[in-house]
């Protein structure tokens, strides 16, 4: 019987999504045990004291730096899959991603300037209608991690706050007016959806969604995730950018469908394992 360990997301990463990261992991878990698949879930702190061999499956949400760093490097000797692995993770970070993103041939990615928090301020990196200035690490992990300014004289006490929070790097990146899309994926290739982040304000501009699907797929395929969620916008004159991606997310509004296609996917990848397998014998 296949074994699958499922490791939660820490706390502090999880702002308010405690709850629904959970949820989505539980999921999965009760699907793949409705595939065969005998499943166990700990925490991140478990995780780190546990033993992790012996299991076919691990679905990590953790996305600490150092616990990362030592779960990719048991996953480098493990017969396991993981999903996503460590170092898609360490990807996500998001000096990382704009490393992967940034001038990636079929993605339209914003400017992005990046600046060590000790330098300060400094003067406004480019002319924009205002920017959105993000702690270089990780995704939020607090209402004050990712913040709009409407001009640049603002600027400092925000990264007074990234200091005082021993953040080393921010991103500086232009406000771009637009509709706002979520998106989820599994694969990718395997299974993707949308939807308006606010869908009350939206001017719901039109654009194609095959194209939207084919630039999350790039990203996806660019910092190595198999299950992953992101923000895109729309402009007015229907051009599509892709704003963030993040391993695990939520799945909130689509849990239970997002819970059959992420372990039918699991289910998939180690099916075609298996011949592999048998002929190395």
């Amino acid at each position: 019987m296949l074994r699958c360990l499922g490791i939660l997301r820490e706390v502090q990463n999880s702002p308010s999504r405690e709850t629904d990261d959970a949820m989505i992991l539980d999921a999965v878990l009760e699907q793949l045990r409705n595939l065969g698949v005998r499943t166990e879930r700990i925490t991140p702190e478990e995780a780190d004291r546990g033993d992790l061999s012996g299991f076919d499956l691990v679905l990590a949400m953790c996305e600490t730096c150092p616990r990362i760093k030592r779960l990719s490097a048991l996953a480098e000797r493990s017969r396991a899959i993981w999903a996503n692995a460590p170092q898609s993770v360490l990807n996500c970070y998001r000096l990382n991603m704009i490393e992967a993103l940034a001038g990636r041939d079929g993605i339209r990615f914003p400017r992005s300037e990046l600046r060590r928090v000790q330098d300060g301020a400094g003067r406004a990196p480019f002319e924009a209608g205002g920017y959105w200035v993000k702690r270089g690490d990780v995704h939020n992990t607090c209402d004050h991690d990712v913040v709009f300014l409407s001009s640049w004289s603002k600027a400092a006490r925000v990264i007074k706050d990234f200091d005082e929070r021993e953040i080393g790097h921010y991103v500086v990146q232009p406000h771009i007016d637009g509709d706002i899309i979520k998106f989820y994926g599994v694969g990718p290739g395997r299974w993707f959806t949308w939807f308006h982040h606010d869908p009350t304000r939206a001017r719901r501009t039109p654009f194609l969604v095959g194209e939207l699907a084919r630039t999350a797929a790039c990203g996806a395929g660019a910092l190595g995730l198999e299950i992953f969620g992101g923000d895109a916008i729309v402009s007015p004159d229907g051009a599509l950018t892709l704003l963030d991606m993040n391993s695990w997310p939520s799945f909130a509004r689509v849990r239970r469908e997002a819970a059959l296609q992420i372990a039918w996917h699991l289910q998939t990848r180690w099916a075609a394992r298996r011949p592999a397998a048998r002929r190395k014998r």
